[in-house]
């Protein structure tokens, strides 16, 4: 019988030998799948999904422009990249001035200007930038109009005159109408100041013509009066010295009278021979008696 030769079939050279599952085929697809977890894992890290939150502020997570409910607290934070991002909201206290123009009480116009220090509810951040905006759109959106409605209300209570003296209360007025207004929309006012009260030229023309008439009719009540003061002293001073006068002249006749009772004639003598000098006059006129002849009597 002849021999057939040991030639390989036709799948054998189309496909090689086959391989059992320890084979290098096996090998080389964990290699492959576990080179395209690595290249996931790089590029999952290199478009950076660690978000920072910075102290004082408040994260806002968004998933494809879609504000999500949830606050995220200072720190750093794991989002999807792509898919998440976060907007921070600073919740530190904040300070906004504006300028209104308003009429008083007594029709006369007022331009105030209004400082306020206001922040943000901290856990409201989301629903504040969902309805809101930013703190730019805040304060241009709802804090401007509000400062603008409370100030027309409250000047309209006082005359011109009475908003410079009672600032405080003014003040006072308004921060009340800005609380109110804010509240709904998660503002807190913290302080509200009036920095400038301003009135068109003319009033102020009138204020300080007022004013310079009131001084002068100061001025001229204190000469009034000083002169009036003057002359009552001077009065008092021609009383004091005509009462002490009277007083001395008084005092005198009294030591007079009290002196005259008490000398006689032999006290006379007395004082006159304590006062002679000895010496005897040489003309005496007719009928004048001789000194100290008659003692002995």
């Amino acid at each position: 019988m002849a021999s057939v030769p040991n030639t390989p079939l036709l799948g054998d050279r189309a496909f090689g030998p086959r391989k059992g599952p320890g084979s290098s085929r096996g090998i080389d697809r964990r290699y492959l799948y576990g080179g395209v977890a690595l290249a996931i894992v790089v590029c999952f890290f290199a478009l950076n999904p660690f978000r920072e939150v910075g102290p004082g502020s408040r994260g806002v997570l968004m998933t494809f422009s879609s504000v999500q409910p949830n606050v995220l607290a200072p720190g750093l934070h794991l989002v999807l990249p792509i898919a998440q991002s976060v907007v921070q909201m600073n919740v530190q206290v904040q300070n906004f001035q504006n300028k209104e123009e308003a009429a008083s009480r007594d029709l006369q116009t007022v331009h105030t200007e209004v400082a306020i220090n206001y922040h943000i509810t901290p856990d409201d951040a989301a629903w504040i930038y969902q309805h809101v905006g930013t703190l730019s759109e805040v304060e241009s959106r709802v804090i401007a109009p509000a400062i603008s409605n409370a100030v027309k209300a409250a000047t309209a209570h006082y005359d011109a005159a009475d908003l410079i003296v009672q600032r405080d209360k003014v003040a006072l007025e308004i921060d009340t109408l800005l609380r109110r207004a804010l509240q709904s929309y998660r503002v807190i006012i913290d302080a509200v100041n009036i920095t400038d009260f301003q009135f068109s030229q003319e009033y102020t023309a009138a204020i300080e013509a007022k004013q310079v008439a009131q001084q002068q009719a100061q001025q001229a009540a204190f000469t009034l009066d000083k002169v009036r003061v003057d002359a009552q002293q001077q009065v008092l001073q021609a009383q004091a010295h005509a009462t002490a006068q009277v007083a001395a002249a008084e005092g005198q006749a009294k030591a007079n009278t009290m002196v005259t009772a008490t000398l006689s004639p032999s006290i006379l003598q007395q004082l006159a021979i304590e006062r002679w000098n000895g010496v005897l006059p040489i003309y005496l006129g007719a009928g004048a008696p001789m000194p100290f002849l008659g003692m002995g009597k």
